[in-house]
Order: C-alpha cells, then structure tokens, then sequence
C-alpha cells in the first residue's frame, strides 16, 4: 500500500475508536465491528481494549516534498482538534435542533386545503407500538421455527430480540442469507453474514457479474435481494442473522437458502395465523404507545371539522382494528370516519379490482349481498381503490393517504392513482435527536473539513506543474490514500452514533463518502411528505402547505451555488442571518 510509510495512516476501525473517546462515546470493540452504547459500564474495559488499537496522539500525514500541502495538512489537523475538543461547538451550526424533530417535510409541494379526503393506515399509523411488540413477534416467529420447522428445539433458547442489530430498509440476499445495506442504485455498502460483518473485498467479489468482470447487472440484484421495507421486517433480519450465527456457532452445516426461506416463512406465519393479534388484543396497555393528551382524536376532530371524509384502510382484521380503536379513540371512534376497510390486502387493494364485501360488526362474519353504496355505519373488507372511488365519487386527486409501508401502503397508491402520500417513519424522530448531539455534529464538521482538505491538496499538488508533469506522484497519493482512510474513520464513527451496524435509514457509506440509501430514494421517488408520528399534523391547520427544500431539486453544482448565495447572504445582512441558513433537517437524507 502506498501509505506504508506514513505512521498517521491506520485503519478506520482505530480512528473510530479514538473519535469516539474523544466526544465522550464508550465502546467496545470485536474482531468484526465497532458497536456503540449510550449507556454501559463497559468504558472502563473498552478503553484497556482498545488503547493498542489507537494511535497516540493521532495526526494527519505530512508531505516530504510539498510545503504548501503540509501546511495545508496542518491546519487541517489544528481545525478538527478544536472541532472534536468542543472548543468550537458554539460557532458550529448543528444539524438538526429538537425544534425540526416533529416537524412535516415534504419532497413535493403539498396544500392540505385541496384535500377532500385523508386516508390512514392502521399499524405504526394510527397507533404506535412499544418495542414489545417486536420482541414478541421475534419470540413467536422462533417458536415456529422449532415447532413447524423441526429446527433443533435448543435453537436460540436464550437469545432475544435485539432492537440494535437492524434497521428499516435492509435486504436479505436469498442466496446467501447476507443482511444488506443498500445505496440508492441498489448497490450494497454494507452487509452481514450472521452477525459478522463483510469487508468491502468479500462485497466487491460476491456481487461479481455472473459474466465475467464487473459488478453483478441492476436485474441480478434485484432478483437476489428481497427488501425488507417495514418495522416488522426488522424482526426478520435479527431472526435470520442469529439463526445463521447459531448454526455457524455450532459448526453445523446448513444452507443460507433454506434458512431463509424458513426464516420468512416463519415471520409470516406468525402474522398470517393471528397469534401476535390475539396477545396484543390482550394486553393493549403493553404494546401500544399511550397519548395522554388526546392528539390523535384532536387530529381527526380538527380535520373533520375542515370539511375533509376521513378514511381508515388497514390490511388487518376488523376485530383488532377495533380493539385498538376503541383503545385509542373510545367507543365511538367510528364516528370519526366515513369509510372503513379492513383486509384490504394492500398493495392488491390498488392494483387490483375486487369488489368490496362487508363485514359483520358483531360476529366478524363476511356477508354476501353486493355493495352498490359504502355507508360511513358499516365495515368494509376487500375492494380496491377502483371501486372506492365509483362508489364514493371522489376524485383521485383530492385524497391524501398516510401509512408507515413504503411499498405495501404508497408507492401504487400515488404512481397508480395520483393519490397524494404521507409517510410515518417513527426512526426519523431518533436520527433527528441523534443529530442535535454534540458528538455526532462534532464528527460530521470534521468529515466536512476533512473533504474539503482533499480538494485543497490536490489543487496544491497541481498548481506548479504543466502536461504530464500533472500526474501524482508517489508522495502525492499516500497522503491522498491516508486522507481518505481518515475521512472513512470519521464517517463510520458518526453513523454509527445512529446504528451500530448499518448507520442511517436514510444514508449509505461507501469508503469515505455518502450516499442516499435505497430506503431514502424510495422516499424521495414515491412519498410526497413524511413525518415521525402522525399527531404531528396536529400542530399545523388543516389547510397547511408544505414546501420541498431546495436540495431536494438541484443537481451537485447548483447545490453549491445555493449554498454559497444562502452563505454570501447570511454575511451580509446579520440581523436577518436565520433566513439564509441552510435547513439543518436536509442533512438527514443528503
């Protein structure tokens, strides 16, 4: 390697664990990964640990030959020691503030006012469940692996759900039962075998094109990865790396395919069979989140109020529907819609046209007369948005429907039918908080020093020589090379503050750069606006607009050249100074 020479060039893991000492983060360290916690008694053994790993004190390199890009590499150095000290932290901007935490951002423009009917899904929609339902969900998924699987009943006795390990938008590759990471051309950054993970040489040779040379095409990707889109794949993904790390563990050889396909199976039997459902309904006060101050029925109330039909159309039965409801909202919560549909089983419910069928309140029994009206008193099952709105006579344009599920609950619904969609996506609340921390906006300024470090040095590296002579030269890449290893070592370091294992939902780091993930295209491509909870909405009128953010239309010049007016701006005139900053919040997906 070219940067052999230079002592300050060390792998990303030990710059990691140095970053995070310095902005007060304990961690740990194993063969495999850097995992973080907040709160631990670890510290103490993590920093005896770690401490031969970690270079003391650390430093930028140094050219040999070059003055002007030493003295660049200095300052450099100087600026980030002040940044990570905190020294500097009350000349800093952060990146996000608590006040952008419940806020609506939009990637279209949208006028609440022009909407005629608002939709809701059900699940993380309307209700919001405690983390209990997850571990729950984990627990009897692997009950069915043991019970209808024939896995050895000893399989993962003792192991449980852990919240840490996944995130929403991964993929698991049904070939090799990796746990993926996706870019937002569907290129995997990160990945994990087990609960081991893949440097980016065993990426680079798996996804190999079948062909010969080069990455593997756009179309054996997409036939290998299966998105896990929802908060409820996240159970799937811990399940599956745990059943490999257990059977890998005990040396017992298995297929990564069949595991799976058992592992996906066993998840949806838990939710085709309703024994999750049957628990929940149980012990309500366990599994969904409370709302003391009645934001949720104040929601529907002022939107009612505005004029608007409100609809509910959820993929699960009336029974739990209700249960929920009635949980939330009290008794008469079906005075607050016009239309209920249960069992809709989206994404057929767009794609599809089925007639509607209704379903007894009482008994739950499906009954057979045709439907010629949907009355705002009866609960409705199958149909599909085609019938809905012959039936309704609203017009497609003026609905807005908000669901958690990308996939299942609005990509047909807009793309198909011209709905306007909002998303709910629960973990955007935690990436918002995470960064307004301190440590993380620390790392992220020395990320963004760190890059601008290495276009000043290559234009010094340049700016004294003429037509061949323009080549790098040895010298010249090293410090490149260990620049970028460097800035690679910070970028891990802060994603990790979100994720220990995969980072962001809505980033993917590859090398020493950013990328949006899979997840954050998909947002962007096919959700008009998003939010952390639904009573969010609440705080805003009825008729509210939203506007999309700038960076969210330019390409990477005009970007810039927004940025340094918004910058020239702000200079300028100091009293108006807010005005002209950047939005902190669109940090989150670029």
């Amino acid at each position: 390697m070219r940067c052999n020479s230079f002592a300050p060039c060390t792998v990303s893991l030990a710059v990691s664990l140095l970053l995070l000492q310095q902005v007060g983060w304990p961690c740990f360290v194993s063969p495999v990964t850097l995992r973080l916690h907040k709160r631990t008694s670890l510290a103490a053994t993590a920093e005896q640990e770690a401490s031969p790993l970690v270079p003391s004190p650390w430093s930028l390199p140094q050219h040999p030959t070059n003055q002007h890009v030493s003295s660049i590499l200095e300052s450099t150095e100087r600026v980030i020691q002040r940044i990570l000290s905190g020294e500097v932290d009350s000349i800093l901007r952060p990146f996000a503030s608590q006040k952008h935490v419940d806020e609506v951002h939009a990637n279209t423009y949208v006028n609440m006012g022009t909407a005629d009917v608002v939709g809701f899904d059900y699940d993380y929609t309307l209700v919001r469940y405690t983390p209990e339902l997850l571990s729950k969900l984990y627990e009897l998924a692997k009950a069915q692996l043991t019970s209808k699987f024939r896995y050895p009943p000893e399989l993962l006795k003792d192991q449980h759900y852990d919240p840490s390990f996944a995130i929403r938008g991964l993929a698991v590759d049904l070939d090799n039962a990796w746990i993926c990471k996706l870019t937002a051309g569907y290129r995997i950054s990160t990945a994990f075998f087990g609960r081991k993970r893949m440097d980016q040489h065993q990426i680079r040779k798996m996804y190999r094109s079948t062909k010969g040379t080069g990455i593997s095409t756009l179309n054996e990707r997409m036939r290998r990865l299966r998105p896990l889109n929802d908060l409820f794949s996240m159970v799937e993904a811990c399940l599956l790396a745990d059943v490999v790390q257990w059977f890998t563990d005990k040396a017992i050889p298995f297929d990564p395919r069949g595991v799976v396909t058992d592992v996906v199976k066993a998840v949806g039997k838990v939710h085709t069979s309703q024994s999750l459902h049957s628990i929940v309904v149980k012990d309500l006060d366990r599994f969904i989140e409370p709302d003391p101050p009645n934001l949720l029925r104040k929601l529907l109330e002022q939107l009612k109020d505005a004029g608007k039909e409100l609809m509910l159309a959820s993929n699960s039965e009336f029974w739990y529907v209700d249960a929920g409801m009635k949980h939330m909202l009290g008794e008469n919560w079906r005075d607050l819609f016009d239309v209920v549909v249960v069992s809709a089983g989206k994404p057929a419910f767009y794609t599809q046209s089925r007639p509607f069928r209704q379903v007894s309140q009482e008994t739950g029994a499906i009954e057979f007369k045709p439907i010629t009206e949907l009355s705002p008193n009866a609960v409705y099952c199958d149909g599909s948005i085609e019938e809905l709105l012959r039936l309704k006579g609203w017009d497609a344009s003026s609905i807005i429907y908000l669901g958690d599920s990308l996939f299942a609950d609005l990509v047909e619904a807009r793309r198909l039918w011209g709905w306007t969609t909002g998303a709910i996506i629960p973990e955007l609340r935690h990436e918002l908080e995470v960064q307004s921390s301190p440590g993380w906006c620390r790392l992220r300024h020395s990320v963004h020093v760190l890059r601008r470090c290495l276009r000043l040095c290559q234009d010094a590296m340049c700016e004294d020589r003429e037509g061949s002579a323009r080549r790098y030269s040895e010298e010249d890449h090293a410090v490149l090379d260990a620049l970028e290893q460097l800035t690679a070592g910070f970028q891990e370091c802060s994603e990790s503050f979100v994720n220990p294992n995969f980072g962001s939902v809505f980033r993917a780091a590859r090398s020493f750069h950013t990328k949006p993930s899979f997840f954050a295209r998909s947002l962007q491509r096919h959700v008009d606006f998003y939010t952390s909870s639904i009573v969010n909405l609440y705080q805003h009128s009825a008729d509210a607009r939203w506007y999309p953010h700038e960076k969210h239309v330019g390409i990477t010049s005009e970007l810039r050249q927004t940025h340094l007016l918004m910058n020239d701006l702000g200079k300028k005139l100091p009293d108006d100074s807010e005005v002209f900053t950047d939005l902190p919040v669109s940090s989150v997906i670029g």
